[in-house]
């Protein structure tokens, strides 16, 4: 049975977009807020809203940092 995207995962998503937007990404250092975000995520159960959050914005990070090797 396929899992489906919940709100709060595109919220971060989002979140994490707007952060790339309003900051560019010479200044988002991509690397240290996939570090922050996966230590705080410790703190949250996967399914809880806010960990859903915090995970969809540290797999936007994650991406970012996948799409910048490849360029």
């Amino acid at each position: 049975m396929p899992q489906t995207v919940t709100a709060e995962y595109l919220a971060g998503i989002k979140e994490g977009r707007a952060i790339l937007q309003a900051h560019g990404a010479e200044s988002a250092d991509a690397q240290a807020r996939i570090d922050n975000l996966t230590a705080t995520i410790n703190g949250f159960a996967a399914s809880s809203p806010v960990g859903q959050m915090l995970r969809g914005e540290r797999d936007f990070w994650r991406n970012q940092v996948s799409k910048a090797k490849t360029q």
